[in-house]
């Protein structure tokens, strides 16, 4: 085995053609695999008997079958016990009440949320397997949703290495937001989250540790009758114990990705900006400004319409 970080991820058909406003389906999420596919470094993912061929063929299109490792494991072996309250929550109480998007999958299927759930019981049943490095990288299967901010699948052809933000001793998480002040009352409500599920990064330890927590926080969520994907309980590790957890900002959803593409291959990738507007992080300033002076928020407001209609000014990705 190579001394490069090892991703984890996974792919299950949990019946999103059969969920109405589903905007997703399994073919296309074959196809965002397809985009990030290319990446030299060993893959394991986790699925079904009846999906490993096609994602095999994949990683063969791009010459990448023997740095790939299919493990066919039905998900509710995972954690049946966890699978039956999430069900039985859903069952009993109504997710989409009052929430922001009622018609999210997150607000429906109790399987998505589940498998959301399972991410660091992939990554921790791959290191039992001893099928990992001690460097873990979880991306999800549909990561960059095909060209989304990346634009070039031709170029993903390259080794992803941890880069100078990431913290070696601990689980490391990347967020769009300055800070995580909401409630989680507040954000499950809203909807807005600011951790991203999507790419998560730690040591055998951290990722064993992480697994304990979560099911702590999925244990916490069900007490008050609730049940979301990922991000809010990821939110929760991090405010429980933030000894444990590195969160990293990033301007871009999936330019999150920049923490592990090495230096000399970052500027020569394409993409396409959707948040890093500089106009962006003063809103950002202004949600922040409750205890500022009146003034001060008159400065921020000017300074907003500057860069959004004036200057436009972009972040440094």
């Amino acid at each position: 085995m190579d001394e490069n970080l090892t991703i984890v991820t996974a792919f299950y058909n949990i019946g999103r053609d059969k969920l109405q406003n589903c905007k997703r389906t399994n073919e296309e999420y074959l196809s965002y695999f397809d985009f990030w596919a290319g990446i030299k470094n060993r893959v394991i993912i986790y699925t079904t008997e009846d999906l490993k061929q096609q994602i095999l063929d994949i990683r063969q299109k791009h010459g990448l079958k023997e740095k790939t490792v299919i493990i066919t494991k039905n998900f509710d072996e995972f954690d049946q016990d966890a699978l039956n309250k999430i069900r039985n929550t859903f069952s009993k109480y109504n997710q989409s009440l009052h929430r922001k998007y009622p018609d999210n999958i997150e607000c429906k299927s109790p399987e998505y949320c589940y498998l959301m759930y399972l991410k660091p019981f992939f990554v921790c049943d791959a290191i039992e397997k001893k099928l990992t490095n001690k460097d873990i990288l979880w991306l999800d299967f549909g990561f960059n949703h095909k060209d989304d901010f990346f634009t070039n699948k031709n170029q993903f052809n390259f080794y992803l290495k941890k880069q100078e933000l990431i913290d070696e001793k601990k689980m490391n998480f990347f967020s769009i937001a300055i800070n995580h002040n909401d409630s989680l009352a507040h954000i499950y409500f809203s909807m807005e989250v600011s951790i991203i599920g999507s790419i998560l990064f730690g040591n055998q330890h951290s990722w064993n540790r992480f697994k304990e927590h979560f099911k702590e926080s999925l244990s916490n969520f069900i007490s008050f009758n609730i049940i979301d994907d990922d991000q809010p309980m990821l939110i929760w590790c991090y405010r429980n114990y933030p000894e444990y957890y590195n969160s990293i900002k990033t301007n871009e959803w999936f330019g999150s990705l920049y923490n592990f593409i090495p230096k000399n291959i970052q500027n020569t990738l394409s993409f396409k900006r959707n948040k890093s507007k500089y106009y962006k992080l003063i809103k950002e300033e202004i949600l922040l400004s409750r205890n500022q002076t009146f003034s001060k928020k008159i400065k921020l407001y000017f300074k907003y319409i500057y860069f959004k209609y004036i200057y436009k000014k972009n972040i440094e990705i």
